[in-house]
């Protein structure tokens, strides 16, 4: 049996804290008669019976998205489920819808006219402590709060359809940055998927369609699109149907929201990673608002590529793998070498996992390795973003997790926790605003 917690039984039942407490304790009384009654014999018949492995029966069921658990993220695996629009009947799609807004820097929500950061969170498959909406109780879970480096923040995982966590997209927005998710086919099952997804321009239009839904309703800014499977000649014509109508419809719905291209599959249907902008990827490129190109590049691909994009030159995003694996520089603490390189040639960078300082258990510890590794991000790139932009503004400069938790300055908890939702503005004051701010204190 398995219980529905007590914030989300709070949702569905909006009474008092004391009745709410009266009710979760009866519940919990009943579930543990019902174990008493069944898990001993259960566990009686699994002994008794030699042909029959004991941890089989005592699996947890299968995650049921339609029924009511703690909240929870988690991506669209078939096809037939984004066609179905099942994500939108399961019990957690209102908890996913992010909060908070894209904050701009003015009244546009274009991109800036210069070299931009995108960073491509790939951690461990994806939706690991972040995958709680409400918060989890691992303090030392992976977080960024660099956000003043970044221009652009991309979900991903290698599930079809990744749909960021609210927790970061809550946290991006806040300092300005957007937020995409990702849709991917990669392998045999990708190309099956592929086969039905481009069997015709009115199909391709209508999974376009479904990701822009789903984009809009969660509070997103877009998507990467990767396809990194061999497509037949005549798919290529519906696959930019597909690509162009996503971008159409998605720019149509949230002003200023972005599609992405990845370096995977060519105009000729091979997947063949070009490792920059060529006439082999370009007509994909013409269609969306970028490429990400692939990290195996060499020194004078970015030049190239910026030659190929002309005027549009910033939005190549040329890729820097931070775990390096044939990555230009090595990554890891050499990150900074490859984004020299792209800083000096004028075109835009994609940082693809980061993470690699959590995962790595790089010494002395998270907190300090992270703002190492960060300060080699803005000594090559410069600050992207100034904040504050406005005074007075307010900030706690809570990174979004701790080991105690106050309201107005009143321990109510001693649990540690974790919610990058809960991340305040992480302030980055530039010296000319500190005598302004000064009036305010």
């Amino acid at each position: 049996m398995r219980m529905i917690p007590l914030r989300a039984f709070g949702k569905l039942f909006p009474w008092g804290r004391e009745t709410l407490l009266f009710v979760w304790n009866l519940f919990k009384s009943i579930r543990s008669i019902l174990n008493n009654l069944f898990t001993l014999p259960q566990i009686a018949q699994i002994a008794n019976d030699d042909t029959r492995q004991s941890s089989t029966s005592l699996d947890p069921p299968p995650f049921d998205p339609s029924q009511p658990s703690e909240p929870v993220s988690f991506p669209i695996i078939k096809l037939e489920d984004l066609e179905s629009r099942s994500y939108f009947r399961s019990f957690h799609f209102s908890f996913n819808k992010a909060s908070v807004p894209l904050q701009s820097v003015c009244a546009s929500t274009s991109l800036p006219n210069r070299p931009r950061v995108l960073v491509c969170h790939d951690m461990a498959g994806g939706y690991t402590d972040d995958k709680w909406v409400q918060g989890g109780p691992n303090s030392e879970a992976y977080a960024i709060w660099h956000w003043y480096l970044i221009d652009v923040f991309v979900y991903f995982s290698h599930n079809l359809v990744t749909l960021p966590p609210p927790c970061w997209t809550n946290a991006a927005h806040k300092h300005g940055v957007k937020v995409l998710g990702t849709f991917i086919t990669e392998w045999d099952e990708g190309r099956v998927i592929c086969n039905r997804l481009l069997s015709t321009d009115a199909s391709a239009q209508m999974y376009s369609e479904r990701l822009t839904e789903l984009a809009v309703a969660l509070g997103f800014d877009g998507w990467l699109i990767n396809m990194e499977v061999k497509l037949d000649l005549v798919q290529i014509p519906i696959l930019k149907e597909f690509v162009s109508h996503l971008a159409q419809t998605m720019h149509s719905s949230v002003p200023g929201s972005l599609v992405i291209w990845y370096d995977s599959v060519t105009i000729n249907g091979d997947l063949d990673w070009q490792n920059q902008l060529n006439l082999k990827n370009k007509a994909f490129f013409d269609i969306c608002d970028g490429i990400f190109v692939n990290y195996t590049w060499k020194e004078d691909y970015p030049k190239l590529s910026a030659v190929v994009a002309g005027d549009r030159k910033f939005d190549v995003y040329m890729g820097i793998d931070v775990f390096g694996r044939g990555s230009y520089g090595g990554g890891q603490w050499n990150t900074n070498v490859a984004l020299d390189v792209l800083r000096r040639d004028a075109v835009s960078a994609a940082i693809f996992a980061p993470g690699w300082v959590y995962e790595t258990k790089q010494p002395p510890d998270f907190q300090t390795a992270q703002n190492r590794w960060w300060a080699l991000v803005e000594k090559s790139w410069g600050i992207l973003q100034n904040y504050p932009r406005v005074t007075p503004f307010y900030s706690n400069f809570d990174q979004g997790h701790g080991y105690r938790f106050y309201v107005d300055g009143a321990q109510v908890s001693d649990s540690p926790w974790f919610n990058i939702s809960s991340q305040s503005f992480q302030a980055d004051i530039p010296i000319y605003f500190l005598s302004s701010l000064a009036l305010y204190f």
